[in-house]
């Protein structure tokens, strides 16, 4: 069979993912659903769902609400953002009317059902969930896939391994995205899509002209091979493709509009996984498709996405092997020279990676939902940290930790500081969160009622990064804050820049009179130290005394206190 061939055939298995973290609840399922005859897939969290869903054509996802790790609504945005033709049933044992509202009104779940589930029931919503797939699949794709992939047959491509494309080292993968497909399908009809997919599919033939053979799968990826002299006249090129297939097109006398993107990758000799390349291919146009650019997928890039699929893959092992640590970046009080208090920043030693920046496993946690995993550990282990390091020494009176924007959508984490502040007798007001204006102003009012139980618990609240983004100072007088942190673009150069020196005092200033203390980041000069002391700056923390360090470092600094540079 043709790799062609095999691409149709694949495309006509019906296939299930099932995900649950009760493996009761996923063998009852599997029990019910065997005599379907559906292949069926199963993944007890989040983590395991995205490995299925990259190594597998699933047509349906059935998943739980409540997981560890990823919770299924979750799992349902990163699914609609990278498999959107996956049609997806969230089966949850909680009654909310709102949440399933929420997830069918945004488009991420097509069904919400209910535990305890009726078999039979299940079994047909299931099997209508692969009817109405295979009715967008089939409604017009069909044909037009059978018609592209007979004429690659046709024109007598050498018949190389399914998954395997071997070419000189002067091909080049082109690969065409239809962006707004489903734009497209809500809002004229699947025939109309049917009929914008075979005049773009003409076009390109036309334009590539003989020259190489056109795919086309039922997701608006068109893909075929050229030759090509050089990079920049194979770019020249692709970028004339997209101005030629992105515009308006007439159909059936109605103007739909065509959102194009449009990659390349230059093969080499090497053989290559045709999958993975497609794939990478369209998550690249998928992430620029904003851009005016084409997109090239070089080795850069192709390591890039395999790195990050790694990261995602072994956040839940690290936390369980013990491979993140704390390290603590000293705040030193202007008034006196002395730390008497630290941040605790994450790292990650991966057992394969090595040291991973926290930008980067933080940002990946964040899109699938794994950071509030993350930031319950590292609250958890920051309480304990707190405890043993104000035993240590008086000097120490406060221990501040970062809460990520997903921590804050949550209750549960006033529960977990409770639980650990109890655990651990600390005293709440050692213990300081430090949260970033743009988590507040998401749900601006949830999160004002979130702070005020937080506060009740007796700890500090620091509005962290101040000064990096869209700012405001309407955020003091609403919110129970405590402590303002200016962000290090907001003090850098104050030494000379005079506008940004009265700005600055001018926030301080203000906070003296809301009492709020002042922190500032990012300190790396004795100029602008010493602006800051004149200037009634409370704290600072910065590379001019010290990085984040481990915390057996963080207790020499105590130990050799105050800073000779702040006598």
């Amino acid at each position: 069979m043709s790799g062609s061939n095999a691409a149709v055939t694949r495309l006509n298995k019906l296939e299930l993912l099932i995900v649950d973290d009760e493996p009761a609840v996923l063998s009852s399922i599997k029990r019910a659903i065997r005599p379907s005859g559906y292949v069926v897939h199963t993944a007890q969290n989040g983590k395991e769902a995205m490995k299925v869903l990259a190594n597998n054509n699933i047509a349906v996802v059935l998943t739980d609400h409540r997981m560890p790790g990823m919770t299924g609504a979750e799992l349902l945005k990163y699914i609609n953002q990278f498999y959107p033709q996956t049609i997806t049933l969230m089966l949850s044992g909680e009654s909310n009317f709102d949440m399933a509202v929420g997830l069918l009104n945004n488009g991420l779940a097509n069904k919400y059902l209910t535990k305890p589930w009726n078999a039979g029931q299940l079994i047909n919503e299931i099997d209508q969930a692969f009817e109405y797939f295979k009715g967008r699949r089939n409604h017009g794709w069909q044909r037009r896939i059978a018609e592209l992939t007979r004429q690659v047959d046709d024109a007598g491509e050498p018949q190389t391994a399914p998954n395997v494309v071997s070419i000189d080292a002067n091909a080049a993968l082109i690969a065409v995205k239809l962006v707004n497909m489903d734009d497209v399908s809500y809002s004229h009809g699947e025939d109309t899509m049917a009929a914008l997919v075979s005049e773009v599919g003409q076009l390109i033939e036309d334009a590539v002209d003989g020259n190489g053979h056109v795919r086309c799968d039922e997701f608006g990826l068109f893909s075929f091979q050229m030759r090509e002299t050089n990079e920049e006249e194979l770019e020249s090129w692709c970028a004339m493709l997209r101005r030629k297939l992105q515009r308006t097109y007439s159909i059936d006398k109605r103007a739909v509009y065509c959102q194009v993107g449009v990659g390349f990758r230059v093969l080499g000799k090497s053989p290559v996984d045709y999958n993975t390349l497609i794939k990478n291919l369209e998550l690249t146009i998928l992430r620029e498709m904003h851009s005016s650019h084409v997109s090239n997928l070089d080795d850069g890039t192709i390591e890039r996405y395999q790195r990050q699929q790694f990261i995602r893959a072994d956040v839940q092992n690290g936390l369980d092997n013990n491979q993140f640590k704390l390290a603590f970046q000293p705040k030193v009080t202007l008034k006196n020279g002395l730390v008497e208090g630290a941040e605790v920043l994450l790292r990650w030693q991966h057992h394969h990676l090595g040291w991973v920046p926290p930008a980067e496993f933080v940002r990946l946690a964040e899109l699938d939902g794994q950071i509030e995993a993350i930031g319950e550990w590292v609250l958890r282990q920051s309480v304990r940290s707190a405890s043993e390091l104000m035993r240590f020494s008086p000097d120490i009176k406060r221990i501040s930790m970062n809460v990520s924007a997903k921590q804050l959508q949550n209750h549960r984490i006033v529960q977990i500081l409770k639980d650990e502040i109890e655990r651990y007798s600390v005293d709440p007001a050692c213990l300081e969160l430090e949260i970033t204006e743009t988590a507040i102003a998401t749900n601006c009012d949830y999160v004002n009622g979130l702070l005020w139980q937080l506060k009740l618990l007796g700890v500090k609240i620091a509005i962290d990064d101040f000064g990096a983004g869209f700012t405001s100072m309407s955020y003091l007088a609403k919110l129970p804050v405590d402590v303002l942190k200016l962000d290090k673009s907001l003090v850098d150069n104050i030494d000379y820049e005079v506008n940004k020196r009265e700005l600055v005092k001018s926030l301080i200033e203000t906070c003296q009179r809301l009492n709020i203390e002042t922190i500032a980041e990012g300190v790396e000069t004795e100029q602008v130290l010493r602006i800051l002391q004149t200037i009634g700056c409370d704290q600072v923390q910065g590379f001019y005394f010290s990085k984040a360090v481990p915390r057996n470092e963080l207790e020499k600094v105590v130990i050799t206190q105050p800073f000779v540079s702040m006598m």
